[in-house]
C-alpha cells in the first residue's frame, strides 16, 4: 500500500506544470507553486486511499485534475470553462459502462441528473453559474459511483463550505464570489469522510 501512496505522490507532483498551464492559458495569472503542489497531491493521495478499484480511480483522476485547475480558473475569472468539464461525462460514463454494474451506472445516472436539476434551480434563481451546475453533475456522477450517500454528503458539505464562503464575502461587503471552490471541497470531503461502498 505504501507503494500505491508514494506513486499518488509521485502523480501529484508531476501533474502540477500542467494544471498551472492550463490556468495560465484561461487566465494569464500563474497560481503559485505550492498551493497547487499541496491541493493535486493532496487529491492524488485522496484518490489512492479512497477509489473502490481501478476503474473508479481513473474517473476520479481526470476530474479532480480538471476540478483543481477548473477551481484555479473560477477563483480568478469566476467562470468554469466547458472544456474542462464537458469532455468528462463520456469518460466517466465509459468508465462506468467498463465496470459492468447496471445499479452503479443507474444511481451515478440518476444522481448527476439530480444533482443538475438541483443546481439548475440556484442557477435560475440567479445564485450560481451554469459553469456551476455542470460540475455538480460531473462530480456526482463520479462520487455516486459506489455509493448514493457519498453524494449526499458532497451536497451536504458544499452548502456548508459555500454558505461560510457566502457568509464572508457579504461581512467583507461584497458579493460576488466564486461557488466553484465550495463544489469541489465539498466533492473532496465526501471522498475523504462519505460512507463509500465496494
Amino acid at each position: 500500500m505504501m507503494v500505491v501512496f508514494v506513486g499518488a505522490v509521485a502523480v501529484g507532483i508531476a501533474a502540477v506544470p500542467g494544471l498551472r498551464r492550463l490556468v495560465v492559458v484561461a487566465t494569464e495569472r500563474r497560481p503559485a507553486v505550492w498551493p497547487v503542489t499541496a491541493v493535486a497531491v493532496g487529491a492524488a493521495l485522496l484518490i489512492a486511499w479512497r477509489a473502490t478499484g481501478v476503474l473508479h480511480a481513473a474517473a476520479l483522476a481526470p476530474v479532480a485534475a480538471s476540478g483543481i485547475a477548473a477551481g484555479w480558473i473560477d477563483a480568478y475569472e469566476r467562470r468554469l470553462p466547458d472544456a474542462l468539464i464537458l469532455p468528462l461525462y463520456p469518460v466517466v460514463g465509459a468508465l462506468l459502462i467498463a465496470a459492468g454494474d447496471t445499479d452503479r451506472m443507474l444511481r451515478a445516472a440518476l444522481l448527476a441528473a439530480a444533482a443538475i436539476g438541483l443546481f439548475g434551480l440556484g442557477c435560475a434563481a440567479g445564485q450560481m453559474g451554469f459553469g456551476d451546475v455542470k460540475l455538480a453533475g460531473l462530480l456526482a456522477l463520479v462520487l455516486a459511483w459506489s455509493d448514493w450517500r457519498t453524494a449526499a454528503v458532497a451536497l451536504a458539505a458544499t452548502a456548508a463550505v459555500g454558505g461560510g464562503q457566502a457568509a464572508a464575502v457579504l461581512a467583507l461587503g461584497r458579493r460576488d464570489f466564486p461557488y466553484g471552490p465550495a463544489i469541489l471541497a465539498g466533492a473532496a470531503a465526501a471522498l475523504a469522510f462519505g460512507p463509500l461502498g465496494t
